[in-house]
């Protein structure tokens, strides 16, 4: 299993982003650098508040994709940790969860 995997995620409380059509840009304000989410990935963002993990992420990615529970998880493991190495995540405070 995934270190990661109970870890509640919060969306970076230093960057700002927007959404664009079916897209979400953030830009890191520390680097001037933007990243561009696809539509899958918007979703997760849309979703990500500091309460969920990324098993309740990946059942809210399969009910809405309709795709299987494992490929939705493998997909959304992978989508944080690659967010979280981009400082785009941050872990949530232990106390449960970021501002909502």
């Amino acid at each position: 299993m995934n270190p990661n995997a109970s870890v509640l995620w919060q969306k970076n409380p230093a960057l700002a982003w927007r959404e664009i059509d079916e897209a979400t840009v953030i830009i890191s304000p520390n680097d001037s650098v933007m990243h561009e989410l696809n539509d899958t990935g918007s979703f997760l963002w849309k979703n990500i508040d500091g309460y969920r993990t990324a098993a309740d992420l990946a059942a809210l990615l399969a009910e809405s994709y309709k795709v299987t529970p494992d490929v939705a998880l493998t997909d959304t493991q992978s989508l944080l940790d690659e967010m979280s190495s981009r400082k785009l995540l941050v872990p949530a405070p232990a106390t449960g969860g970021g501002s909502r």
